[in-house]
């Protein structure tokens, strides 16, 4: 049996879970939160791909492969933010010597160039789950009746993502010396969790919509 692979590390699934739960290992909060968006992804996938849909019509089948095709490329995206190199930045810019003045100007600016680095991660784990969720709307409202719970498993583990980098990413924000850097960040976290509490009630209305 072919062993599951993740990430650009080519780790386990078995391998990356003991990492995870490891302090020796820089796999964390954000990676683990990119393998929660990347099975929620996979699940709407299996919805998407299903041989019935909610009405068996030619729209419903070009509705769910466009929302596939897009699926399939921000689950490719999430599973390239498994990685360990911003990490590494940051500990090589936080070990670098501050004996005089301008040793810790430069120990000083490359740490914060590192920082936005490993901010950079989350915040586009957030905006891949938010895609992600917009699309889980497009899936209940076309896909099988009888997958609904496939849909919500997937909403959840999507809306789980979105949570994690999120949480990871407003603890880094206070380590920013540039105020109007911390602002954008803040406000486009502000817009994206607006966004994933509209798709996610769309996503639950149409599926409370069903019968049962």
């Amino acid at each position: 049996m072919a062993t599951s692979r993740l990430g650009p590390g080519d780790i386990s699934l078995r391998d990356f879970i003991e990492a995870v739960g490891s302090a020796e290992t820089a796999e964390g909060a954000v990676s683990t939160a990119a393998v929660a968006g990347g099975l929620g992804s996979s699940l709407l996938l299996m919805v998407a791909a299903l041989p019935q849909t909610r009405s068996d019509s030619a729209a419903d089948r070009a509705k769910l492969v466009e929302a596939a095709t897009a699926l399939t490329s921000l689950q490719r995206q999430l599973i390239e933010t498994i990685e360990t190199e911003t990490a590494v930045k940051l500990f090589t810019a936080r070990s670098m010597p501050q004996a005089s003045d301008a040793q810790r100007s430069e120990r000083l600016a490359a740490i914060q160039l590192a920082l936005r680095a490993s901010a950079d991660v989350p915040l586009e784990v957030m905006r891949l789950c938010a895609q992600g969720l917009d699309l889980a709307a497009t899936i209940a409202k076309h896909g099988a009746r009888a997958a609904s719970a496939d849909v919500q498993l997937g909403v959840a583990l999507l809306q789980a993502g979105f949570d994690g980098a999120r949480s990871n990413l407003e603890g880094k924000l206070s380590s920013f010396t540039d105020a109007a850097y911390v602002t954008s960040v803040a406000d486009e976290i502000v817009r994206l969790t607006g966004e994933t509490t509209a798709s996610t009630r769309a996503t639950e209305s149409l599926l409370k919509a069903l019968p049962a």
